[in-house]
């Protein structure tokens, strides 16, 4: 196989490395992110592919509906990428061993075999659950890493059920995963991804091909096998395995359909009973113990070192330099779209620098503007680096909001004054950042970011132009919330593959542990201003829909205060008086904001049509600063009183503004 690019660097920042393998999806090679020193996945399409504008229009539009799968055996998909001669696809590199290695050592045990099939259907489930189908199994992407973890790849051309799919047929990977129907061109179900993860696993099973042997050359061979022949039983292959075991992979390997297990739950099940295990002692990765090839695969192999970071401090502009510009800035017609320089530049993965609009001042000020300046130079740090913050004048109804804007392909970190004013973009990274929370004196930023992998916590203090990590690698962080002395922060992880709980950490990032597991997946927490309770949205069973619950900050006494209302989103803020909530419920795509009182769980709706989300309350409780769709279905921030009047708008950018929050 060519493996032309190797040594050539792409948009001036992925350098190619060296080819991997070819896959279904295109030639894959190794390549390094020269901005973060971080390796990453590049599957070069063909040009059947990369020729096509509308083939291409569909695999970019695509991107964020992909992207935003949580699955931890789904490996993070970037993005298309595209040069004058060709397109390629990004996603992370997860350093180990192929599948194709463990194949080669084949047959598994029962127990080994048991181990990928969770870990598949696992990733394969959550793409069908999203309205996906993988479409394009295939040993060469799925990968071990050093931890025994595995993870599935090539997402980026994952097709939408129902939709009609003109790729299928194209490239010169050999269709040996294909079902009979995409050779047939019968509609395609999850039971087509159902089909070829079992080839994967009769291979595991038996170490040979579906024919009983090794796979054949041509490409009407393995059609007619695909179509016409029926496998040799696995226990005829290797007597280890259990006969009920044989016959449900035989099951899931029928020709049509709808006699064939349907489903990745039906697949593991069935499996996992044929075996007499339970799903929920099938372990989650490899160990010496359980997976004896794997274990030695991964003994054996070369990982590649960690790669060594950029220096920071020399991409930091001169503060009386990004004074300047910010003082130019604020002197031109609003809707101009103006270059800014970074505050930094966060290490990760592909992306471009952002640019940003600066928004017009809201036709109906609440109050007058408190102009901000980022990094002020007069702040004086305390003398140690995280003591209870010492209480700092500020205007009494917020004078500043954070919000998430996301500006192509990351969610950044965006800052600007509660009339609309002096819009600052504080990040422009090639990671995602969200969630940010001020220090209870205003001094800093909390914020969740995956810039050197998994989600973590991350300070910005703004007088010292210091950015410091406060968790490292404890799961994926989501929502912190200091508590009100400043001295805790409160936030939901997802540490291995169990559901999100909520978690505390010492405001100087020492002693992160869980305080509570939940039954459920928890997407959003939040510290009473009192100090006495946390509130949490936790899922009851239904996709993206939650209810409110709340416990003593010792993770006891839990309550749901939710009731009747129904669509409830995952968003929560407490008024100042620890009195009441606010969320946003409704039908999809007709969200409102509501508040409810704690503990009766009675509500009061408080906005009325425009989609609306993410709402959080002023430091005085007058106002209310929210996200809302109602212009075009655009995602924009909007002001308004605490009972739903004088509804302004905040900002106006074509990418999404959300997830605000004022400043104490």
């Amino acid at each position: 196989m060519s493996s032309s690019l190797s040594g050539q660097t792409l948009l001036n920042q992925y350098h190619v490395e060296e080819f991997v393998a070819l896959t279904p999806l295109g030639e894959l090679y190794r390549a390094t992110d020269t901005r973060s020193n971080k390796p990453l996945a590049l599957t070069l399409l063909p040009k059947t592919i990369s020729e096509n504008a509308e083939a291409l229009k569909g695999l970019d539009a695509e991107f964020a509906k992909l992207r935003g799968i949580p699955n931890s055996n789904l490996v993070p998909y970037l993005g298309l990428h595209q040069t004058p001669t060709l397109a390629f696809l990004l996603e992370e590199w997860i350093d180990g061993p192929s599948l194709n290695e463990v194949l080669d050592k084949a047959p598994l045990t029962v127990n080994e075999i048991l181990i990928y099939t969770k870990a598949l259907c696992s990733a394969i489930e959550a793409l069908h659950k999203h309205n996906y189908l993988h479409l394009n199994l295939a040993p060469e992407l799925i990968h071990i890493n050093d931890q025994g973890e595995l993870f599935l790849g090539g997402i980026g051309m994952a097709r939408q059920i129902g939709k009609k799919n003109t790729r299928d047929k194209q490239g010169k990977y050999p269709h040996l995963y294909f079902s009979p129907e995409q050779f047939s061109g019968q509609p395609l179900t999850p039971a087509s991804d159902t089909y070829a993860l079992t080839i994967l696993i009769y291979q595991l099973a038996t170490g040979a091909w579906i024919n009983g042997k090794s796979a054949p050359k041509t490409s009407e061979s393995i059609q007619k096998t695909h179509l016409e022949a029926t496998p040799p039983a696995p226990i005829s292959l290797n007597k280890d395995i259990p006969d009920h075991f044989s016959r449900m992979i035989l099951w899931a390997l029928r020709k049509k359909p709808e006699d064939r297990l349907k489903t990745t739950t039906e697949l593991l099940s069935s499996l996992a009973l044929a075996a007499r295990f339970s799903v929920d002692e099938i372990p989650l990765r490899t160990a010496p113990t359980t997976a004896p090839v794997t274990s030695e695969i991964l003994s054996q192999w070369q990982f590649l070192p960690p790669p060594k970071p950029n220096i920071l401090a020399q991409d930091v502009p001169p503060l009386e330099d990004r004074m300047a510009e910010i003082k130019n800035a604020q002197s031109k017609k609003s809707g101009t779209r103006i270059g800014i320089m970074s505050f930094f530049i966060f290490v990760m993965v592909a992306g471009f620098v952002s640019l940003f609009w600066f928004v017009r001042p809201a036709p109906t000020p609440i109050a007058s503007p408190i102009q901000f300046t980022p990094f002020l130079s007069d702040y004086t740090p305390p003398p140690t680096r995280f003591v209870t913050p010492l209480p700092r004048p500020t205007d009494p109804n917020g004078g500043r909001i954070a919000f998430t804007c996301t500006r192509g392909d990351y969610n950044q970190l965006c800052m600007i004054n509660r009339d609309g004013s002096g819009l600052i973009q504080l990040s422009d990274m090639e990671a995602s950042s969200y969630y940010p929370v001020f220090t209870p004196d205003g001094s800093s930023l909390l914020f969740a970011s995956n810039r050197n992998g998994p989600f973590d916590l991350y300070l910005l203090i703004f007088g010292e132009k210091q950015l410091i990590q406060l968790t490292d690698n404890v799961g994926n962080v989501v929502s912190p919330d200091y508590s009100p002395d400043g001295r805790r922060i409160v936030f939901a992880n997802r540490a291995s593959d169990v559901p999100t709980s909520i978690w505390m950490v010492n405001a100087d990032g020492l002693n992160p542990h869980q305080v509570y597991a939940g039954t459920n997946t928890i997407v959003a927490v939040a510290w009473s201003p009192d100090g006495e309770k946390i509130a949490y949205a936790m899922s009851v069973g239904i996709p993206q829909e939650y209810e409110i619950f709340t416990m003593d900050a010792n993770g006891k006494n839990h309550l749901r205060i939710s009731q009747g209302l129904q669509g409830i989103g995952g968003s929560i803020d407490w008024s100042p008086d620890s009195k009441s909530l606010l969320i946003h419920a409704g039908a999809y795509g007709d969200k409102d904001v509501f508040k409810i009182e704690v503990p009766s769980g009675d509500y009061t709706q408080i906005t009325d049509g425009g989609n609306n989300a993410g709402a959080s309350y002023s430091p005085d409780g007058r106002y209310i600063v929210f996200n809302s769709l109602r212009n075009n279905d655009q995602a924009d921030l909007y002001i308004m009183r605490s009972n739903g009047e004088n509804q302004t708008q905040l900002t106006n950018d074509p990418e999404p503004d959300w997830g605000a929050v004022w400043t104490q």
